[in-house]
Formats: structure tokens, C-alpha cells, sequence
């Protein structure tokens, strides 16, 4: 176990690196081909396009990304909430190892409770 100084380090550097990360959003880049029939005859297709899909609202949600420039804003700051996602894990994991420490120094020194019996029953009196 670790001893309070050394947590509350922790807790700091990683609420620092979330500071740090700037914009971010969930989702996945994709390439589309779309597909159509020819005037000539025949299926034929266009792309590959790049698209950026997420869920908003219980909904798939797409969106064509149409320069590098976009594309490449859309990977950084998907690589930002995937990091955010793995600092919060961290931070909650340190959380925990505080709430340890936290509880077990309370409890030092203390007995620690008995459990409550169960409540005898009322005995009926009367007929039945």
C-alpha cells in the first residue's frame, strides 16, 4: 500500500495530465466507398472517403471529413478522449487506494463494530 503523500502525487500528476489534453471528442475514422449504377450500365465506385463516426443521442451519427487538415484534427482529438478515458480509469483507481487509506486510518485503534442480532419475535398472546 502507499502511503498518503506518495497518492496525493499521483492524484495531482494525473489531474494535470488531463488539463493538458484539450479538445476531444469519441468516435472512429472510417473510409466509405459509395456505390452507383452507371449510365452505361454496370455498378461502379467512387472513393474512398474519409468519415468520422460517433454515437450522439443513442444514434450513429457520420460525418464527412473532406481535407487532410480535418482529418487530421479528428485523430488528435480522438486520441485525446481515448487518453481521457485511460487517465480517469488511473484516477479512479487512485481514488480508491486514498479511500483505503483513508478508511483504514479512521479505523485504527477502534474495534470494530459488532453486527446487530437479529430482533427476537413477539410472542402472540391469545387465541388463534
Amino acid at each position: 500500500m502507499f502511503n498518503l503523500k506518495t497518492l496525493a502525487h499521483q492524484w495531482s500528476q494525473v489531474v494535470a495530465k488531463i488539463a493538458t489534453l484539450g479538445p476531444m471528442r469519441s468516435g472512429t475514422i472510417c473510409s466509405q466507398k459509395v456505390k452507383y449504377h452507371a449510365k452505361e450500365g454496370g455498378l461502379k465506385e467512387n472513393g474512398p472517403y474519409s468519415i468520422l463516426t460517433c454515437k450522439k443521442e443513442g444514434k450513429t451519427r457520420t460525418v464527412r471529413l473532406r481535407s487532410s487538415e480535418e482529418i487530421k484534427m479528428a485523430e488528435k482529438q480522438i486520441a485525446n478522449f481515448r487518453d481521457f478515458q485511460s487517465l480517469t480509469k488511473e484516477l479512479v483507481c487512485i481514488g480508491k487506494d486514498l479511500a483505503d487509506y483513508e478508511m483504514a486510518a479512521n479505523t485504527e485503534g477502534k474495534k470494530t463494530p459488532r453486527m446487530p442480532r437479529g430482533r427476537a419475535r413477539k410472542r402472540s398472546s391469545g387465541n388463534l
